[in-house]
């Protein structure tokens, strides 16, 4: 013993040889079926959920009406639950430094802090706008056409699993759709800036930011412009209480480009954004938001007409970035693709793609005229790394000697239907008086879809099967094939429609068009699973944020 306290070399070899015992132990007796501090991956179905309406661009003054409508729906006879919605007021003046959003309170465009007059009941909940609902499988809908801010759905227990919400407003020269967002903690929207030599360009551009949590949120915004990011003091750092929203008007900063990305992100809590782009042409129209970046991206319903169709792509990483491009158009014969066009050998098709360059951290953009020729379609996006992708559609007319535009559109990238888990998504507004087109784009293999209209009572129409060959874009008119309102259903009420990949379906890519007054608008249509899969976790101090 003497000789090992005096020796420090036998001690360290005395150390090493317990550590080496005690290591083997735990090696002999460790876990055989499953990594320590490993969960197995699993489904839940959601309890609670929230999603948050911008404040019309039109209001009952200018004589256009809105509304909200949403639609869970029901999967056993014992669901229940709960849905309801209140608005968000603005924030209070005195917070409202260092947010960016420094408007006068009398101009036209501060947000009324009252919020709507809804007339609707109050509890600790708040004001509460139209009926709350406690079963899922109706259409819940109400007016928004005098809302000065955002309306915040709360849903709980059943009729938080696969819930859709949508805004539309109807004006007699136009109509505009939004979806109703779950807040995030990143949003991106890729769009035309304002300036182009083509007249393809914006007057002005709104972020919407809301914050229906219980906890504080702080926002910045960022803009890829042609030449790299573009941004302020006033878009960093924006503070927003719990239920609490604002307005940010980000015109200067995307002057001089052609094509933007903007990507709305948070570094403490989470929000929902939505974008209002006022075109030079004198229209306004919500952007939706698209996919995170990726390198591949799909962007269905991008409608058919005369006039411009370009695509604006961003890339947010420091290095230069290759896209191919090509598209799907829709065919009254719906020919695989390839097919039509001498089996690819087509600018624009798979086979001899369209190609830009996007510069680091900025945004480029490629015109889409010539390969879809006035036909409705689905562009795909490959490229060799992430990006985010959107469409804009400008419909035109012929004026004298020159070619006036009469409306804008815009669509997004979205995720497809496919399986296991999101097999099923919600249209939930099909309204009175506008002729819907659904756009269906089957990529990878066929695909059958079910769709099934639901009255705003819970009464179910005849379901209708559509199927899409691989390759194809197919537009459907409800009206034409089936896909119209339940028998007995009052106009006025409306309806919503579910759609429901069928078993062995390839992935469908969705968006619905809508048509009146002479104006259009397009709406992705995203997945709304029932159930979502749960992330694998490990012991670890790393926390997860949807």
């Amino acid at each position: 013993m003497r000789l090992i306290v005096e020796n420090r070399f036998a001690l360290f070899g005395l150390v090493a040889l317990a550590l080496l015992a005690l290591f083997g132990v735990a090696f002999v007796i460790r876990p055989i079926d499953a990594e320590l501090g490993v969960t197995e991956p699993g489904t839940v179905r959601p309890e609670l959920a929230a999603r948050v309406c911008p404040a019309p661009h039109e209001s009952d003054d200018d004589g256009a009406e809105s509304s909200v409508a949403a639609f869970a729906p029901r999967v056993s006879r014992d669901d229940e639950g709960a849905l309801w919605a209140v608005p968000l007021p603005g924030v209070p003046e005195e917070d409202e430094e260092g947010t960016g959003d420094e408007q006068d309170p009398g101009s036209d465009e501060a947000v009324d802090e009252e919020g709507p007059a809804s007339g609707g009941e109050a509890d600790e909940r708040g004001e509460l706008l139209g009926e709350e609902q406690t079963e899922p499988g109706r259409v819940w809908r109400t007016d928004t056409g005098d809302a000065a801010v955002p309306t915040a759905l709360h849903a709980e227990g059943s009729l938080a699993s696969g819930l859709d919400a949508a805004q539309t407003t109807v004006s007699s020269d136009g109509v505009t759709e939004v979806r109703c967002t779950e807040p995030a903690i990143g949003t991106w929207f890729a769009l035309p800036g304002a300036a182009d030599p083509e007249g393809v360009d914006l007057d002005a551009l709104t972020v919407h930011l809301a914050n229906p949590e219980t906890f504080r949120a702080t926002v910045s915004v960022d803009i890829y412009t042609m030449e790299g990011p573009s941004y302020s003091p006033e878009s960093r750092g924006i503070h927003l209480g719990p239920g609490e929203s604002t307005r940010l008007d980000v015109t200067e900063l995307i002057q001089s480009t052609s094509s933007i990305g903007v990507h709305v992100r948070t570094s403490t809590g989470r929000v929902s954004a939505a974008l209002l782009a006022e075109h030079s042409a004198g229209y306004s129209d919500w952007v939706p938001p698209t996919r995170a970046p990726d390198e591949r991206q799909v962007v269905p319903g991008v409608p058919g007409g005369e006039g411009t169709r370009r695509l604006i792509v961003a890339a947010p990483g420091d290095a230069p970035v290759e896209v191919r491009v090509h598209v799907v158009a829709a065919t009254e014969e719906t020919e695989p693709e390839g097919e039509e066009a001498g089996e690819g050998d087509a600018s624009g098709t798979a086979g001899d793609p369209l190609v830009l360059h996007v510069p680091p951290a900025a945004s480029a953009w490629l015109t889409l005229e010539s390969v879809l020729d006035g036909r409705p379609g689905t562009v795909v996006v490959e490229a060799d790394a992430p990006v985010v992708a959107g469409v804009i559609a400008e419909d035109s007319e012929a004026e004298d000697d020159d070619m006036r535009v009469v409306e804008t559109a815009y669509a997004a990238s979205v995720d497809p239907l496919q399986g296991p888990l999101d097999t099923t998504a919600v249209i939930p507004d099909m309204p009175e008086g506008a002729d819907v087109e659904v756009v269906l784009g089957a990529l990878e293999g066929d695909a059958r879809v079910v769709a099934t209209p639901i009255a705003a009572d819970g009464s179910m129409g005849d379901s209708v099967r559509a199927e899409v060959a691989a390759g194809t874009t197919h537009v459907f008119g409800t009206d034409t094939e089936g896909w119209g309102a339940p028998a007995g259903t009052d106009p006025e009420d409306g309806h919503a429609v579910r759609l429901e990949l069928l078993e062995d379906s390839g992935p469908v890519y969705i968006a619905r068009i809508l048509r009146a007054g002479g104006g259009v608008s397009v709406m992705p249509v995203r997945p709304a699973p029932v159930y979502v899969e749960l992330p694998v976790v490990r012991n670890s101090m790393t926390g997860i944020v949807p």
